[in-house]
């Protein structure tokens, strides 16, 4: 999480160990792929509630109506976990990043993480610079399973491939870096079928001095 209070609420009636597992579950994808700076805080929570003033049937199983409810839920705390990271202090852009072709979603979950938390990576989209070598860098010491020499990356357009960078324009790159406010990379490790997508924020100026000044 990204140091963070999140409350969601709902009306359905609904089990409360099913709700929890819903709660869980979508936690997993959204508010714990976030960072702001790579902090955390030990009052982070996220929290559902439902009244049940809804009426529909009680959702007392999996059954199709606990899967559309879960889908709505996933949609909302991705939203949610999204804007939060979009609303880092001093922030001028929001990150994405994707992990494609894991061998797993822990292993493509530990790149994302690792990659969204780097200061270098941070600075770098804030500078407007396509620094192919800090993403990599990141990619390689986040601990996870991955060939080097199978890599490719993407900012706007393909800028490695198998681990080697390619002729690219970085006239073109810092100019998408320069006039968006949501910039994406999209990692390929190609060693599996499992991706993760992260979300975060530039580390700019503004972030330093508001936290110099935070008394």
């Amino acid at each position: 999480m990204a140091t963070m209070l999140g409350f969601i609420t709902s009306d359905i009636s609904i089990k409360g160990k099913l709700l929890q597992e819903a709660l869980k579950q979508v936690v997993e994808n959204s508010f714990n792929m976030i960072s702001v700076d790579g902090d955390v805080s030990t009052n982070d929570m996220v929290l559902l509630m439902a009244n049940g003033l809804a009426e529909n049937k009680l959702i007392a199983e999996k059954n199709n109506d606990y899967f559309k409810f879960l889908e709505a839920l996933q949609y909302i705390a991705k939203y949610l976990a999204m804007y939060i990271a979009k609303d880092g202090e001093g922030a001028t852009k929001m990150i994405e990043v994707e992990v494609q072709n894991a061998v797993s979603f822990k292993e493509a979950k530990k790149v994302a993480k690792t990659v969204i938390n780097s200061p270098l990576v941070k600075t770098a989209i804030f500078g407007k610079d396509p620094n192919w070598g800090r993403i990599l860098a990141a990619v390689g010491y986040s601990g996870a399973e991955v060939v080097p020499d199978k890599v490719d990356l993407y900012l706007k357009e393909k800028i490695v491939e198998n681990g080697q960078p390619l002729k690219f324009s970085r006239r073109e790159i810092h100019k998408y870096l320069n006039s968006f406010d949501e910039i994406k990379i999209i990692i390929d490790l190609k060693m599996g079928e499992l991706d993760a997508t992260a979300w975060g924020c530039d580390l700019t100026y503004d972030y330093v001095k508001i936290n110099t000044k935070y008394n």
